[in-house]
């Protein structure tokens, strides 16, 4: 449901979010009267101290003078220019903390804003997860926390430099408030006329900017993880044209964006300067002497030095809200999003794991198991086959607890899983994937992966997966893997990966299509390590090959959304082959 911008805003903040502002637009109005003193306090001291007499005999001065017991009008003047002097510098530090403030609060929104898409995406429903596009991801995460920066930093700045601009008002107001009329309707008709020409292409290229930066950030991922395919077949033309067409799109967006941003002020201080000028001028030629009006033309131009900066900031910041709003929506409806709550409670698995009329779909026209029913015992080696996309992958993510049920329930040792034991359950499964990715780190890094650091069961792992006498060669655990594990060749990946899936040392080890990738010689030699150092184990393993089920106790096929029990069709090796397994 599309929101309002002041709704998001309001959904979006905390009640101390909201305080901080507060804080904030209060502080705001200090430097606005302080912004006005500045102004008044500089034309009274020029006055008096070109005309010593002013200072002496004047209706507030006068009685300043007397009372602090002056004796000489230049040592008023002096303790004048001193008194300004300090109060500049109060102005200076007031101005300095203000500035420094409203961005820490902006920048520090962009920091929990950020935090908080990340932690949620971490909470994702696997389902959910595998449903997205990392791209739009990455843009929530990245891209629309810094537009959602500047759509703060952009509305702090107007409300303070409004207050600032109603006081120089209020303050030309009571010098003359026929001209200052005048030059308020002359002024709010050329803002208007800016806002209603510039604003629209702003906001149209914020649109393009968020479009074209999204299918930049795909176009990349899609070249990153089809690299080598790309070196093979020699013609990235056509991806290097979509990230050229992606990317002058960001450019040209950017290039409206600036451009529209910044004529604002030209065309204000022009007008501006172009209204005074045009006084002047109109009073010389009427009364051929300009002299009586000049002190307060000079009060406005002092007030117009000040005051069309800050009209100028209202309109860079209307302008710039235009252009990054489109973020505050995705934002809000990223972090609506329905997320992963799981509880502490503790699930144990001693007896058998069961399936009782379970249904799952991606989508409700891809229904991938309709009533699977199943049972797989503690330390039985399981296997599942089936043609490619039949749905052995799916059957046990939903096993591991990363896909919900449809339909149907799950249950260990007869107390069904929830959302409640999820956590325990998902703990007590090591996994090995067909793909093997490994962070650009050490090779106990990859093995710990964020859990409690013990060197000794780092390389008891490493040693169960037989590679531990390979890195002794290199750096040992420390040895650097590089990004995605590409320092490694496929079969010391998948053997690195078995020693993440032992660390913990897992009552359940799920292998999915680990060995796939494999040739036969590397895929036997692997196995026969696992089953040998898995015998305490309960092994669940979906099949690529014939051979790697060999040793399986129970054997399911997944077809048609249903589950059949298939071991009896592997009594004996030569049986085996009666299975249709695509690879």
């Amino acid at each position: 449901m599309e929101l309002s911008f002041v709704t998001l805003l309001r959904r979006l903040f905390t009640r101390r979010d909201k305080k901080v502002v507060l804080v904030l637009l209060l502080t705001s109005v200090l430097v606005s009267i302080v912004e006005t003193i500045s102004i008044s306090a500089l034309m009274i001291f020029i006055s008096i101290a070109t005309n010593f007499n002013e200072g002496v005999t004047g209706r507030y001065l006068g009685k300043a003078y007397q009372y602090f017991g002056f004796n000489k009008p230049g040592d008023f003047v002096i303790v004048a220019g001193i008194g300004l002097l300090v109060f500049y510098a109060f102005r200076f530090v007031l101005n300095a903390f203000h500035i420094y403030y409203m961005n820490k609060f902006s920048f520090m929104r962009q920091h929990n804003f950020s935090y908080k898409m990340f932690q949620k995406y971490l909470a994702f429903n696997y389902k959910d997860f595998v449903m997205k596009n990392p791209a739009d991801i990455s843009q929530a995460v990245f891209g629309y926390t810094a537009n959602t920066t500047q759509v703060l930093t952009a509305l702090l700045i107007i409300f303070s430099e409004f207050f600032t601009v109603f006081c120089i008002y209020f303050m030309l107001f009571y010098v003359n408030w026929k001209m200052t009329l005048v030059l308020s309707f002359l002024l709010a008709i050329k803002v208007f006329f800016i806002v209603k020409t510039f604003s629209r292409r702003i906001r149209d290229a914020g649109q393009r900017n968020k479009e074209f930066g999204l299918e930049r950030g795909k176009t990349f991922g899609e070249s990153y993880g089809n690299y080598k395919f790309l070196k093979l077949i020699s013609n990235d033309k056509p991806i290097r044209d979509r990230f050229v067409k992606a990317s002058l799109g960001v450019a040209r967006s950017g290039t409206v964006n600036f451009v529209w941003q910044n004529l604002p002020r030209f065309v204000l201080e022009t007008i501006g300067f172009y209204i005074l000028i045009g006084i002047i001028l109109y009073v010389i030629y009427m009364y051929n002497n300009a002299s009586f009006v000049l002190p307060m033309v000079s009060m406005y131009a002092l007030a117009f030095y000040r005051f069309l900066p800050s009209v100028n900031k209202i309109v860079m910041g209307y302008n710039q809200i235009m252009y990054n709003k489109h973020a505050l929506q995705p934002i809000y409806d990223f972090l609506q999003h329905d997320f992963e709550v799981l509880g502490n409670e503790k699930v144990s698995f001693n007896e058998k794991i069961s399936f009782h009329d379970v249904a799952f779909s991606y989508t409700a026209k891809d229904k991938v198991l309709t009533k699977a029913l199943l049972t797989v015992d503690k330390g039985q080696r399981v296997g599942f086959v089936g043609e490619s996309g039949a749905g052995k992958s799916t059957i046990v993510d939903v096993l591991m607890g990363l896909f919900n049920p449809d339909k149907g329930i799950i249950k260990i040792d007869g107390k069904e899983l929830s959302s409640e034991n999820l956590r325990s359950w998902r703990q007590q499964i090591g996994y090995i994937p067909q793909s093997i990715y490994l962070f650009d780190g050490t090779v106990a890094d990859n093995i710990v992966c964020g859990r409690e650091y013990d060197k000794n069961k780092i390389i008891r792992a490493l040693k169960k997966a037989h590679i531990y006498d390979f890195l002794l060669k290199k750096d040992g655990i420390d040895t650097s893997t590089g990004e995605g594990g590409i320092r490694f060749s496929g079969g010391q990946r998948q053997r690195l990966a078995i020693a993440r899936a032992l660390y913990a040392d897992p009552p359940i080890l799920v292998l999915d299509e680990a060995t796939s990738a494999l040739d036969n010689e590397t895929e036997a030699k692997i196995m026969n390590e696992i089953y040998s150092e898995t015998k305490d184990k309960t092994l669940i393993i979906i099949a690529h090959r014939l051979t790697t089920i060999q040793r399986c106790d129970k054997v399911y096929r997944i077809q048609d959304g249903q589950v059949f029990d298939v071991t009896s069709e592997h009594v004996s090796h030569g049986q085996k082959e009666t299975v249709a397994v695509a690879s």
